[in-house]
């Protein structure tokens, strides 16, 4: 069968004539015209976005697939790319035929499988407004290819806003105290009673009246820490207590065992002191008194804490299911030696490890560069995949002839939000979702991974989970950063010390040997160049402090 194939951002013509062909029978056209209507809303034009080398490859694999059992001699794909106005053609298909049946049964089996299988999607419907304005965009001296990419390309500051805005906070669960280390609070914990419950000695000694003026006191009782005795005391009178003891009735002082004399049941004060050796009732909480508040990460003092008010079934984030995925037929494990063109993967021990931090269940594996093969694969860990509450793929996320990760995620039902962000290391970042769930297709190379993971990931598992978001921070540079004006941010790996941020050496994206010392991100705005030792600059820690 002969294969015809256009990606084109033109219009497409309203006439198409039948291949030069001899000997068919049939002729089928098939329009597919924008309409004015989206999700029951009014529209004035679809965008479209697609890699066209890989989605002309994969529409001719559909075709000659699919015409192994619906014979044709001959098909014409021509599918538009850019804003494509109400009214006009976004894809056009003929098929020519020895019979009308088998190019009705090819071309409704093509245009199923269309939207699955090749990567070619709707970005966005356009309101009037935003059609004209882009309309005129891409008529002025930008071609339409530039003012795709400018118009898929988010900043840094629209790319956390996207993700702010597209992550919400998973169910929270109640959790045993054992398994709430490194959870996000999801609610308030007041105290139940006070804290003390009652006046309690800080030191082993002896208990006496405030007032008491008396030389020596008759011991009438001892009181452990366990033990709780009430009474009342009078002048001359003295009860033996132990660290930690309630004493018999409020408002008395504690002498020091070793400022007293005793012998037998009487104690003879060799020295008064000023303080009262007492912890008071409520001194530290009252009843009802808000303990800790939601957002709280729980760690092991927060949770002595719930402890001692018996919050022992907190409320808190869920342990979140993530599945990683690793691509590149390149990629070997890290015990193999590598042949020549191999390299072996850091990916999947740098993402286990900075994944530490938030308490998740966590599923790696690797996908083979190949698209139906991957999909394949997956299709045996559907319910793994499904069950995901984040799906992070390292690699494939640019625009190379094998690079599917995009369209894969668009296979699973991942609305794709965006595909680039203005920033290095780090352009080619794919984020998505599907209800609850999110997907972040990362840039290969280990260090745009490091700081992908800290400047968005890190943004996406704070929202599910209820925490804090990551926030830049100002500092002080305590060493000149070398660089030449760049039209992306840069976030530039450096070690924080006492001194301040110095800025470490770094090759490219693929280069790891800084990773050892980095523990901030150093924010250089675009166009900046060099910056001077002492300037005041905003960075990002890389470490939970």
């Amino acid at each position: 069968m002969e294969i015809e194939i256009q990606l084109l951002h033109e219009p497409v013509a309203e006439k198409m004539s039948p291949p030069p062909i001899g000997g068919h029978g049939a002729w089928l056209e098939f329009r597919g015209v924008v309409r004015g209507e989206e999700n029951a809303q009014s529209i004035s034009a679809l965008e479209y976005e697609a890699y066209p080398e890989m989605a002309a490859r994969e529409i001719r694999r559909l075709l000659e697939e699919i015409s192994s059992r619906h014979p044709c001699l001959a098909a014409r794909v021509v599918h538009r790319i850019g804003i494509i106005p109400v009214g006009e053609t976004a894809i056009y298909v003929g098929i020519a035929a020895s019979h009308r049946g088998e190019a009705i049964a090819l071309l409704a089996e093509f245009m199923d499988r269309l939207k699955q299988d090749v990567p070619i999607w709707k970005r966005q419907a356009l309101s009037s407004v935003a059609a004209n304005v882009n309309l005129r965009i891409s008529g002025s001296h930008q071609s339409a290819d530039s003012h795709r990419r400018l118009q898929s390309v988010r900043s840094l500051d629209d790319a956390l806003a996207e993700i702010h805005t597209h992550c919400q906070p998973l169910p929270a669960v109640r959790t045993p105290l054992e398994a709430c280390f490194g959870r996000v609070l999801r609610e308030t914990i007041c105290a139940s009673e006070d804290f003390p419950d009652g006046d309690r000695s800080t030191r082993d000694g002896y208990a006496i009246l405030p007032n008491d003026e008396s030389e020596i006191f008759r011991v009438v009782d001892t009181l452990h820490a366990a033990d709780w005795k009430p009474r009342e005391l009078k002048i001359g009178e003295t009860v033996r207590v132990a660290t930690g003891a309630t004493l018999p009735c409020e408002h008395l002082r504690v002498l020091m065992q070793e400022n007293v004399e005793r012998t037998g049941d009487r104690i003879r004060i060799l020295r008064r002191e000023s303080a009262s050796n007492v912890r008071r009732r409520g001194e530290e909480l009252r009843t009802g008194e808000a303990v800790l508040q939601p957002g709280v990460k729980l760690g092991a003092g927060t949770l002595a804490l719930l402890a001692t008010v018996g919050g022992t079934q907190p409320l808190v984030s869920p342990r979140l299911r993530v599945c990683h995925f690793t691509t590149g037929d390149e990629i070997i494990l890290p015990e193999q030696t590598p042949k020549p063109g191999q390299i072996r993967d850091s990916n999947s021990i740098l993402i286990r490890n900075l994944l530490q931090k938030y308490p998740c269940h966590l599923e790696q594996a690797h996908w083979p560069e190949k698209f139906e093969l991957a999909k394949s694969k997956i299709s045996h860990r559907q319910s793994t995949v499904g069950d995901a509450d984040v799906l992070l793929v390292s690699g494939g996320a640019s625009v190379g002839e094998k690079d599917f990760t995009r369209p894969l995620l668009e296979s699973l039902g991942f609305e794709i939000i965006f595909s680039q962000v203005n920033v290095r290391p780090g352009r080619p970042l794919i984020f998505g979702q599907k209800g609850g769930r999110i997907a972040f297709g990362l840039p290969g190379n280990p260090l745009s991974h490091f700081v992908c993971f800290h400047l968005f990931v890190a943004a996406a598992l704070a929202k599910l989970t209820g925490g804090a978001p990551p926030e830049f921070r100002r500092g002080t540079l305590a060493a000149k950063l070398e660089d030449g004006p760049n039209p992306r941010e840069t976030l530039w790996p450096a070690r924080r010390d006492a001194a301040g941020l110095h800025p470490l050496a770094w090759v490219s994206s693929g280069d790891v040997t800084c990773l050892t010392e980095t523990n901030a991100l150093i924010r250089v705005p675009a166009n900046r160049g060099s910056i001077e030792s002492g300037a005041i600059v905003d960075f990002l820690p890389t470490t939970t402090e």
